[in-house]
């Protein structure tokens, strides 16, 4: 696959907010894990000082979800709400209860009285050796844009500016418990804008069968489609292959026409602007390249 990128841009400091109050102070790139096939960042966090505990940043769910194996394990103090919430975290709804952690802390960031969901089970990071014990919700990050440097494994976090966007960005919608982007597909002579799911989660990026045999995109009994190129905003990517599924199968609401998955994701370097619900996919250079800054 080849890449044509947008603007590239970095960002020098790091938003501490307690909800309410924050403060700057200097930070530079945070480490980040992922398993195999996804591009899922795991970092570690520490939970009412105890750390550091492996916690996903996924943008796919909205608040902080806690497994009750930490809570217990540590001892983790959580002051009651009351109630419980119902979830979609793994295809099907569960109704769980609702508490609130005293502090949250990853990197510099630190986070005051956060809503968090109790949830039961094995996380499936723990098949790949990197058992995670809950996910940070986009809800939390929303103060911040946050970018993922993926072929580094590295993210920084910042305060949202407050002049201009930079271009190459796209507005994102919520379906559900997914976002979804504008793209434009491109095959011989044939383009189409669509949207599709931003999942970081999927191993693979993907493309409805009915559809895309119905505009011309793909042939019967072919199992996946290259297309000529994959545009999202500013970003574009030549020769990406996309699997051919059924999109109405799977657990995405806001019927999207295919997913921008792992296999692209973890070329790029993704931007996250939560407070005005925008995304930029950039184009990194790797080989040869000096360190972030």
């Amino acid at each position: 696959m080849t890449l044509t990128a947008g603007k590239r841009w970095t960002a020098l400091v790091l938003a501490i907010l307690v909800f309410g109050a924050g403060e700057l102070r200097s930070q530079g790139w945070i480490g980040f894990e992922t398993i195999e096939q996804s591009a899922l960042p795991i970092v570690r966090a520490r939970l009412n000082g105890s750390g550091g505990h492996r916690l996903v940043l996924d943008v796919g769910i909205n608040d902080l979800i806690l497994d009750t194996t930490i809570v217990d394990g540590i001892g983790l103090k959580l002051a009651s709400a009351g109630g419980v919430e119902t979830i979609d975290l793994y295809g099907e709804l569960e109704q769980v209860p609702v508490a609130f952690l005293q502090q949250l802390k990853f990197g510099d960031a630190s986070f005051d009285m956060v809503k968090t969901l109790l949830v039961e089970g094995e996380d499936a990071t723990g098949s790949e050796g990197l058992r995670s014990y809950g996910r940070i919700g986009r809800d939390i990050l929303k103060p911040l844009r946050m970018t993922l440097h993926y072929p580094r494994k590295l993210f920084f976090m910042e305060p949202v500016p407050r002049r201009g966007i930079p271009p190459g960005g796209v507005f994102y919608e919520t379906a559900g418990r997914f976002l979804l982007v504008p793209v434009r597909l491109d095959r011989e002579d044939v383009q189409l804008e669509v949207r599709f799911v931003l999942d970081a989660g999927s191993s693979n990026s993907l493309v409805d069968r009915e559809w895309a045999e119905k505009n011309g995109f793909a042939e019967k009994e072919t199992a996946q489609v290259a297309v000529t190129s994959l545009e999202v905003g500013g970003f574009r990517a030549a020769g990406v292959a996309l699997i051919l599924v059924s999109m109405n199968e799977l657990p995405y609401a806001g019927q999207p026409v295919g997913v921008i998955g792992a296999d692209l994701l973890t070329q790029v370097s993704v931007t996250y602007d939560f407070s005005r619900d925008l995304v930029w996919l950039v184009e990194v250079v790797v080989e040869g390249e000096k360190e972030p800054s």
